[in-house]
């Protein structure tokens, strides 16, 4: 048959939900077909083909070292690999003419690395089979009739559970590791402490408390901290108990498996995967790279996880780690494509595009189930001037020396030029909780086009680093992402580049914020549905980006420190513009956006007047109802001044009224257009392929600061909070909302003055671990006054030491600092709920008689501060545990701020409080004034 002919349409295969993509014709070619039941000493023709790809491509390497073009046919079945298939420059086509390995019209054909186990099965125990595999075998993860399988864990899968489908906080308790008879076999999977990415460790022994003995292994890479309670056991035999958990003993060579219900073991299909990779296309070096080669209509599977036999490498200071390993990997290669393939249940990454690599395309394929990311797409740190880890790195807000001030790359050992287009990614990361659909790091213009990314533990798309920008990511439809894991957004991306280490107020700073994102990375046109605070979030120094066309559904997006952000021609619905850490004068520019929700704009340690970005002619929306923060204030400070709070008119109806709405174009009438706006597509990903679920209005509002934790109060001159909400905790770079949060540090102040600055929290006071800000009231006010206090203060994502003193002779707190309220009567109330007037415009009250509050303090004095009103009654006070007497708060007119209790001249030291409400409607607290 003629190659024309032959390979005519030659694409397609197992990826049917996308589009077709092909190949360039090459021309006139030498083709070999390969079938699992032909035969390696045949002429490799259609009636006779070749039996092994490995012969396939050493018969390809003789036709092609002849200067012809090779295309290798692969007939329907399945083609095992012992070894992993090693492509290098002399398996190359030409430019033009690459060499494909593609499937024949219509056939299904698989490439796996896992093996067959025939052997015959026993009944064990309890449901259980046993079969003799052989010693000394390398699997860890078994296929029955093509599914994946359970290696047996503690707990067991919970299918309603997608956090690592189930976890135990006793998963490692002394109590069930006593019950195991070889606790070395296994592994534990757990997320990282703050739920940044997952951690997993290898078992090694057992102490004599029958506590483990763990290696850590990655997958995080700011640490090897376990979280307390998101953690799973597995690969021990004992933990073998329940429908599709499987354990293999390799001294013994006993394969135990528990069948699911209706599976007839005898007659099952059963594969072990063995191999880390199945194809690898490796050039000599950037000068001499292999490649011109194009696979298409593959399905590749049953590669072994490689989370547990293989070293993680940290990139840079983002926060993945990363194994350099996948089902395909590409390295010193230009100009490969695959095409219109599918990998399925892979147990590390499924594609790798390694150090140098240019040209490549990665297009209609389906990615299912990947152990870790689908698409890798990392350059090698040698080709990075200045690379910084997090590994030793003190402080990344001091001023670390820049050595090395050439812009770009060192060397070219990283990956440019490359197109992911077109491919569904769904159910990454099964096994590795870093990990993402696509992700990029110490790469060039890397173009992420029309795919359609959802159900994973993290990001869909990623950026590790500015190194070197020039990224489009474009009409994609990204959803249900970040189902594991926290403090992330479906698109995320890190700046912490070689400049982030400068003092925010260095003046070079934004000079060199450059040097390493040369380029602008744009994110055009794509639909973000999030069920958290930001949709697109740039995170620490993300700089030199364009956020234009995008739909960002039930989130907004976040800009964390890093210059020169365009975010233009929005649509934000259910979501706000989070504005964190900003730095000065940073070119940053939030115009022609719809925003439809309560809080637009939200701000944590970023001042704009100072930031000096441009917020103007945007439309802001709440269905007619308030807008929060877009007042005459904000406008007075030439903010947002062309803005208007305005119905945008979309054509197809109310989002509000119809959640599922997905055409969000506006009418000609909108003061949208009028300002600027306009309409864009509304088409996104892959079509046919899944759709995001409606937009989930929250109500309250999300950022609506109404809690106690949230309640500003004074320390020192300075304003103080909780870690009320996850993006000030996100803001702060912590994993939980522990501390006292300063908002504002005034230079006048003296907490200033101790060393304290504006976003500093205080994790430990006097060595006392800060939970909820109480705990640390508590401690800080039965310290002696005029006398240092130990702080432990968490700032620039790092721990630093220093004192301050409590204050010698009047210190005022609130009604929130540390005072516990005794019953279940009490009420805190706010300015919005009856606290305006107060100081702080708070106050607590209880209704109840014979409820009660409770300070303690060292010093010699004390005020009570309350309101005094006709509907107030009578306190019985208590010192030191003993009755001291009663008053009242009675009076014809309400009085803010009254001091109804002053107490002098006690013995300097600690001291109780304690008041009892006996008659009247309210008692009612607000403040304390405090005598050194």
């Amino acid at each position: 048959m003629a190659g024309a002919s032959l390979l005519a349409g030659l694409v397609g295969g197992p990826a049917a939900t996308q589009p077709a993509v092909s190949a360039p014709d090459s021309g006139p070619q030498r083709l070999l077909h390969v079938a699992p039941d032909g035969q390696d000493r045949g002429p490799g023709n259609e009636r006779h083909p070749y039996r092994t790809l490995e012969h396939a491509q050493q018969q390809a390497r003789g036709w092609l070292s002849r200067g012809l073009t090779v295309n290798v046919v692969l007939h329907e079945g399945v083609y095992r690999l012992t070894e992993t298939l090693r492509f290098d420059a002399r398996d190359s086509g030409r430019d033009g003419a690459p060499v494909r390995w593609t499937s024949a019209p219509g056939a299904d054909v698989t490439v796996t690395g896992a093996t067959e186990l025939a052997e015959p099965w026993t009944p064990f125990r309890d449901g259980i089979y046993v079969a003799e595999v052989g010693t000394g075998r390398d699997f860890d993860q078994l296929y029955v009739n093509g599914e994946r399988q359970v290696l047996a864990r503690y707990p067991n899968i919970d299918p309603g559970q997608p956090v690592l489908d189930g976890y135990a906080a006793d998963a490692l308790s002394p109590q069930r590791v006593a019950t195991w008879s070889d606790p070395t076999t296994g592994y534990v999977r757990a997320l990282h402490c703050n739920d940044w990415g997952g951690n997993s460790f290898r078992i090694d022994g057992v102490n004599a408390d029958h506590t483990l003995q763990l290696t850590w292994v990655g997958d995080n890479n700011r640490s090897n901290c376990m979280h307390g309670s998101k953690r799973v056991v597995e690969n021990i035999f004992e933990e073998l108990d329940a429908p599709s958990e499987w354990f293999y003993d390799a001294q013994t060579g006993e394969l135990y498996f528990y069948p699911p219900a209706g599976l007839d073991v005898s007659t099952a299909t059963v594969e072990g995967a063995g191999l880390d990779e199945l194809i690898t296309v490796t050039g000599a070096g950037a000068a001499e790279p292999a490649g011109h080669l194009s696979f298409e209509g593959i399905t590749f599977t049953g590669t072994h996880r490689t989370l547990f036999n293989s070293e993680y490498e940290p990139l840079l200071l983002g926060d993945w780690a990363i194994v350099r390993k996948a089902a395909v990997r590409l390295k010193n290669a230009v100009d490969v494509s695959v095409l219109n393939s599918t990998f399925s249940q892979v147990g590390g990454n499924a594609i790798f595009v390694d150090g140098y690599n240019s040209g490549h395309r990665i297009a209609g394929n389906r990615f299912e189930h990947s152990g870790a990311s689908d698409v890798a797409v990392v350059g090698c740190t040698c080709s990075v001037r200045n690379p910084r880890h997090w590994n030793g790195l003190s402080d990344p807000g001091t001023d670390v020396p820049i050595t090395d001030l050439a812009p770009g790359p060192k060397t070219e050992d990283y990956p440019r030029d490359v197109r992911i287009e077109g491919n569904v990614m769904t159910d990454m990361g099964v096994f590795e909780k870093q990990t993402s659909g696509v992700q990029i790091s110490m790469s060039e213009g890397i173009e992420v086009i029309g795919n359609t990314v959802h159900h994973g533990p993290r990001a869909g798309i990623n950026v590790n680093d500015g190194t070197w920008g020039g990224h489009l990511i474009a009409d994609n439809d990204i959803f249900d992402m970040v189902r594991e894991t926290g403090d992330h957004g479906p698109f995320n991306s890190w700046g912490r580049d070689r400049y982030w280490s400068l003092r925010a107020d260095d003046a070079t700073k934004k000079q060199y914020a450059l040097l390493d994102a040369q380029q602008p990375t744009v994110i055009r046109h794509n639909r973000i549905w999030h069920d958290s605070e930001w949709a697109i979030d740039l995170d620490d120094g993300s700089s030199n980006y364009i956020i234009e066309n995008n739909i960002m559904l039930n989130a907004g997006f976040k800009l964390r420190e890093g210059y020169r952000r365009v975010v233009r021609n929005n649509i934000v619905l259910g979501g706000s513009g989070h504005f964190h850490v900003s730095y000065p004068d940073n070119d940053d520019q939030i115009v022609t956006n719809i925003l439809a929700g309560a809080d637009p704009y939200q701000f944590i340690q970023s001042d704009p007047g100072a930031s000096k970005t441009v917020y103007d002619r945007n439309v802001f929306w709440n269905d007619g109802n308030a807008v929060a923060d877009i007042d005459a204030a904000w406008l007075a400070r030439g903010l947002d001044v062309d803005s208007v709070i305005a119905d945008p008119q979309f054509a197809a109806g109310n989002p509000w009224e119809d959640p599922a709405m997905r055409d969000f174009r506006v009418s000609e009438a909108s003061p949208a257009i009028d300002r600027g706006f306009a309409n864009f597509s509304m088409d996104f990903g892959v079509p046919g392929a899944p759709q995001p679920p409606p937009i989930a209005w929250r109500l309250p509002p999300p950022g609506v600061i109404g809690t106690v934790d949230a309640q500003p109060e004074p320390f020192l001159g300075a304003t103080a909070t909780g870690i009320h909400s996850e993006a000030l905790k996100s803001s702060v770079g912590l994993g939980d909302r522990n501390g006292l949060y300063l908002s504002v540090v005034p230079a006048d102040s003296p907490a200033h003055a101790a060393g304290l600055r504006s976003g500093d929290v205080i994790r430990t006071v006097a060595g006392v671990e800060v939970g909820d800000r109480s705990t640390f009231w508590r401690t800080w006010l039965t310290r002696a006054p005029g006398q240092p206090v130990a702080l432990g203060v968490w700032r620039n994502q790092a721990m630093t030491s220093m004192s301050a003193q409590r204050p010698a002779d009047v210190e005022i707190v609130n009604d929130t600092a540390g005072v516990t309220y005794t019953g279940g009567g009490w009420d805190w109330k706010n300015a919005a709920r009856g606290g305006a007037g107060s100081s702080h415009d708070d106050l607590w009250a209880t209704q109840t008689n014979g409820e009660s509050f409770e300070l303690s303090w060292n010093g010699t004095g004390l005020d009570l501060i309350s309101q005094i009103n006709s509907d107030e009654g009578d306190i019985d006070i208590y010192l030191d545990g003993q009755f001291l007497q009663t008053i009242s708060a009675h009076n014809d007119t309400r009085v803010y701020q009254q001091t109804i209790l002053d107490i002098r001249d006690l013995p300097a030291g600690e001291h109780t409080l304690r008041g009892v409400k006996t008659n009247g409607d309210y008692m009612i607290v607000d403040g304390f004034r405090l005598f050194g």
